[in-house]
C-alpha cells in the first residue's frame, strides 16, 4: 500500500513537472490565456471542438474573438496544436447556478465568470520529431492555451519561410503580424483569385507584381491601364508592350505620342521607344501580330473560330499558298519556295487579303529585282496573279476561294470563315505599320516587369475577340521562349509570372458553337500544365467562375476567394466560411494552397 502511494506520488511529481514545462513552453511561444477544460471530456475527432476555459481576468486581458488562431501545448507530449476559435460561451453567475431573477437589476460582480471557448484543431508541431502534421495528438485536460507568436503560427500552418508575401493572417477580426506567402512551388502550380467587383482582386495582383520577395519576371495583361498607372505612380521602371490597331496611325511616332498623351509622359526617343513618366523611364514597344507569319495557325490564336472552320483552316491555307506558288512559277519560271513567298507577302497580307473580293497586293519592281524574279513576259495575267509594266499584282482572295472550292468546304463553313476574317480585319490588329514583333528575351532584358497594355485595342475595337487573340499570340511566344530556355537548361530561365485579370474573357467556357473549346484548352494545357517545369506561374483573377473554362479550375492549385455570392462559395467548397465571405470587406480572403488550407488573410496594399 505504501509502495503504491510512493508510485502515485512519483507520477504526480512527474506530471507536475510536465505541466510546468508545458506552461513555460507556451509562454516562450506566445501569450498564455487559459487551459483546456477540466469539466468535460476532451475529444480529438472529426468535427469535434476542443473546450477551453479562460478565467475572467485572462478573458479581459486577451480580447479573444471568434475566428482567432490559438495554440495548445499538450502536457504528456511536447506537441503544440494550433486551432481556430469557433464558439465563445459567456454566462452570468445566476445562469451558472440555474437561478432566474425577476428583477433586472445591475450587478457587475455577477459577470465575473469563466469563459468557455470551442476551438477547431487545424495542425500541430511535434517538438521532439521537429515535424508539422495534421492534429492527431490527444489533448490533455489543463493543457495551457496561448496566443502563438507569428513565426510559430506560420510554421504550424505550413506557410513557406520564403516567397511572395500576399498578406497577413486575419485572426479574430484583425490582421496580425503572421504573414502568408506563396513560394515558387505554389506559384508554378498556378493561382486563381475569385471575388466580386471591389473585393480587392486587382490590389492583390498589383501587390504580387510589385513584390521584391522573389527573383522573378512578370508579364501582366492590363485591359484598362490600371497596372501602367500603378507602376508609374510607384516610379517603377518597366516595359510596356503596346498592342495597337491600324485605326491609331501607321508609325511608331503616332503610337508613342498616343501613349504619352494618355499617361502624361514625354517621349525621349522615338526609335528606341524610351519615355519619361513621373520621373521614371518607361520603354514602350508598339506591337501588332504579323498576319502572314501566323497565317497557318491563325485558327489557334482565336477561340472564336467555329470548330468546323478550325478543322479546315490549315489545309485551306496550305492549298491557297500551293496554288499561289504554282502560278508564280508559271510567271517567273523558277521554283518559288517558302522564303521567297515570305519576302513577297510578309508585310502585305491582312485578313482582308483573304476575305475581300477586289483586294489586291502589289509587289514593286524593286523587290522583284532583289529576289531575282524576272517574268517570261512583260504582260501576263493568270486567274489570281498578273504582271504588267514591271508590277506584280496578287489577288489572294481568288486563290483562297479556289482552295475552298478544291477542298469542297460546305457553304456554311465558308461563310463562317469569311465572317471571322472580316471581323478581324475590322479590329485592325494585324500587320500594322510602325510596329514590331514581340521578343520575350529582348523585352525582359530591358525590364523584369512587362505590362501588355490592351486598353488602346479595347478603346478602338471594344472587342473581346481582338484582346483574346493578342493574348494568345503573346502567350505562345512566351511559352516557346521558355521552352527553349528549358531545353538548354539555361541559368537565365528564372521564374516567370503571367498575371491576367478578367480571366473568363481569355479562357471562356467554350461550350457554344461560336467558341472553339479545343483551342482554348490546348492553350491552357500548354501554358499551365506544361508551363510548370518551364518555371511559368499563371495568376488568374475573375468574378465569374461559371464563365471560366473548367480546366482552369482544375489546374490552379491555389485558390484565393474574396467577397463573393453563395453560389461561388459553394462551388469552391468553402461553405464553412460563408458568413465571412458573404460580407468580407475589401482585401479579406480565404486561401487554400498546396501546403495549407482555410487560412483567413488580409491582403497587402502595395
Amino acid at each position: 500500500m505504501e509502495e503504491r502511494n510512493l508510485d502515485e506520488e512519483g507520477i504526480i511529481k512527474e506530471l507536475e513537472n510536465k505541466l510546468n514545462n508545458a506552461e513555460e513552453d507556451a509562454k516562450r511561444n506566445g501569450k498564455l490565456i487559459g487551459r483546456v477544460t477540466r469539466y468535460r471530456t476532451v475529444r480529438l475527432e472529426e468535427e469535434e471542438l476542443i473546450g477551453v476555459d479562460i478565467s475572467f481576468e485572462d478573458y479581459m486581458r486577451s480580447n479573444v474573438s471568434r475566428g482567432q488562431y490559438l495554440a495548445i501545448r499538450t502536457i504528456l507530449r511536447p506537441v503544440i496544436i494550433v486551432g481556430q476559435v469557433v464558439s465563445i460561451s459567456r454566462s452570468d453567475v445566476l445562469a451558472e447556478m440555474g437561478i432566474r431573477e425577476v428583477t433586472s437589476r445591475k450587478d457587475p460582480a455577477s459577470i465575473i465568470t469563466d469563459t468557455f471557448l470551442g476551438i477547431y484543431p487545424i495542425s500541430e508541431f511535434d517538438e521532439e520529431k521537429n515535424i508539422v502534421r495534421p492534429a492527431v495528438t490527444p489533448i490533455d485536460p489543463q493543457s495551457p492555451v496561448f496566443i502563438p507568436n507569428p513565426s510559430l503560427l506560420e510554421k504550424i500552418l505550413r506557410i513557406p519561410e520564403e516567397g511572395i508575401t500576399i498578406g497577413k493572417i486575419f485572426s479574430g477580426g484583425e490582421e496580425i503580424e503572421a504573414k502568408v506567402r506563396l513560394d515558387e512551388e505554389a506559384l508554378v502550380h498556378h493561382t486563381l483569385v475569385l471575388g466580386t467587383t471591389g473585393s480587392g482582386k486587382t490590389t492583390l495582383l498589383k501587390s504580387i507584381l510589385y513584390s521584391k520577395d522573389l527573383d522573378k519576371q512578370t508579364i501582366v495583361f492590363d485591359r484598362q491601364g490600371d497596372f501602367v498607372n500603378f507602376l508609374i505612380s510607384k516610379r517603377e521602371k518597366f516595359t510596356v508592350l503596346m498592342p495597337v490597331t491600324s485605326k491609331m496611325g501607321n508609325s511608331a511616332k503616332d503610337f508613342l505620342d498616343t501613349f504619352a498623351s494618355t499617361y502624361g509622359c514625354k517621349v525621349l526617343e522615338y526609335e528606341s521607344g524610351a519615355l519619361i513618366c513621373n520621373d521614371t523611364e518607361v520603354d514602350v514597344i508598339p506591337y501588332s501580330i504579323n498576319f502572314f507569319d501566323n497565317i497557318k495557325n491563325f485558327h489557334k490564336l482565336t477561340p472564336y473560330f467555329t470548330p468546323k472552320a478550325s478543322m479546315y483552316w490549315e489545309s485551306l491555307i496550305d492549298k491557297t499558298l500551293e496554288l499561289l506558288k504554282i502560278t508564280l512559277h508559271e510567271i517567273f519560271n523558277v521554283y518559288i519556295n517558302d522564303n521567297i513567298l515570305d519576302e513577297i507577302l510578309r508585310d502585305k497580307v491582312t485578313p482582308a487579303s483573304l476575305a475581300e473580293e477586289g483586294n489586291r497586293i502589289s509587289i514593286s519592281p524593286t523587290l522583284l529585282d532583289e529576289l531575282n524574279l524576272r517574268p517570261k513576259s512583260q504582260n501576263i495575267s493568270k486567274s489570281f496573279v498578273s504582271f504588267s509594266q514591271g508590277n506584280l499584282t496578287i489577288s489572294l482572295n481568288k486563290a483562297f476561294q479556289e482552295a475552298m472550292k478544291a477542298l469542297d468546304i460546305a457553304t456554311s463553313t465558308k461563310e463562317a470563315i469569311i465572317r471571322t476574317l472580316k471581323a478581324y480585319d475590322g479590329y485592325g490588329i494585324f500587320t500594322v505599320k510602325g510596329t514590331v514583333d514581340f521578343d520575350p528575351e529582348k523585352a525582359f532584358k530591358l525590364n523584369d516587369k512587362i505590362i501588355v497594355d490592351l486598353s488602346f485595342v479595347m478603346n478602338y475595337s471594344a472587342s473581346i475577340e481582338a484582346v483574346a487573340t493578342i493574348a494568345y499570340k503573346i502567350l505562345e511566344e512566351l511559352f516557346n521562349w521558355k521552352t527553349e530556355l528549358y531545353s538548354k537548361r539555361s541559368l537565365e530561365n528564372k521564374l516567370t509570372l503571367i498575371i491576367m485579370d478578367e480571366a473568363h474573357e481569355y479562357f471562356p467556357q467554350g461550350n457554344s458553337e461560336a467558341v472553339a473549346k479545343d483551342i482554348i484548352e490546348e492553350l491552357i494545357n500548354k501554358i499551365m500544365r506544361l508551363g510548370r517545369v518551364r518555371r511559368i506561374g499563371v495568376i488568374l483573377a475573375t468574378h465569374m467562375p461559371d464563365d471560366l473554362n473548367p480546366l482552369v479550375l482544375q489546374l490552379t492549385n491555389t485558390k484565393i476567394v474574396m467577397r463573393n455570392d453563395i453560389n461561388v462559395i459553394k462551388k469552391m467548397g468553402m461553405e464553412n466560411y460563408e458568413d465571412f465571405l458573404l460580407h468580407a470587406t475589401p482585401g479579406l480572403a480565404i486561401i487554400n494552397s498546396l501546403n495549407f488550407a482555410g487560412i483567413t488573410i488580409k491582403t497587402l496594399i502595395p
